[in-house]
């Protein structure tokens, strides 16, 4: 009996610990984010409205934000689908989620939802007209696995519209080639509709359902 007690203690601690260190690393990664993302001359460099203006997004379009960071471009987007549509602002890290909750009260915009999501899968609630992921692909393992499950949260016309770095960058990454990026889209049945690479070091590109 004593030994069952000393075993289920010490899962106890051990599943403590776990939570505690991932409650941690959640809050260091969102307090990088929160400092970097929305820096000036990051918001310069990637020519943010130019960005939006080229997701032709309409009003009442259901948009997903996948690895939202601090729901910048979100708060972009969320003016274009106005108070008919719908942005889904989707990450795992839930400091992050909570951060936006807290903008969107304070400033009034009821047509934003977080998502909590899991590594493999951004759990977005219904299907929508356009996936937008910035910079995140290359943090997501089993990338081409991935894709197809976006796929399946796209409506019949939606597409998915990417943002990732044209060079080796960032480093300790699961990097990617815009080629990778095609013949991973075309497996999950989607084909490129349009791209651009007017942004320093980045590349955009969208694609739509064949």
């Amino acid at each position: 009996m004593v030994r069952w007690i000393i075993i289920i203690v010490s899962f106890a601690v051990c599943a403590a610990a776990a939570l505690s260190l991932t409650i941690f690393k959640e809050k260091i990664k969102s307090a990088f984010y929160i400092g970097h993302m929305e820096r000036d001359e990051r918001v310069n460099r990637m020519q943010v409205e130019k960005i939006i203006d080229r997701l032709r997004i309409a009003p009442g379009d259901i948009v997903a934000d996948v690895g939202v960071g601090t729901g910048f471009f979100s708060r972009k987007i969320a003016p274009r689908v106005s108070s008919s549509g719908k942005v889904y602002a989707v990450d795992i890290n839930r400091e992050l989620l909570n951060h936006i909750d807290r903008g969107n009260r304070r400033e009034g915009i009821e047509n934003i939802q977080t998502v909590a999501a899991v590594e493999n899968d951004p759990r977005i609630p219904h299907r929508v007209d356009l996936i937008f992921i910035c910079d995140t692909l290359h943090y997501i393992d089993r990338q081409q696995e991935y894709v197809k499950t976006l796929s399946g949260y796209l409506k019949s016309d939606g597409r998915i519209a990417v943002i990732s770095f044209k060079a080796n960058w960032p480093p300790m990454s699961n990097k990617f080639t815009e080629k990778d990026l095609v013949r991973w889209m075309s497996n999950a049945g989607l084909e490129l509709a349009d791209s651009d690479n007017f942004m320093q070091d980045e590349y955009l590109m969208i694609f739509k359902k064949k």
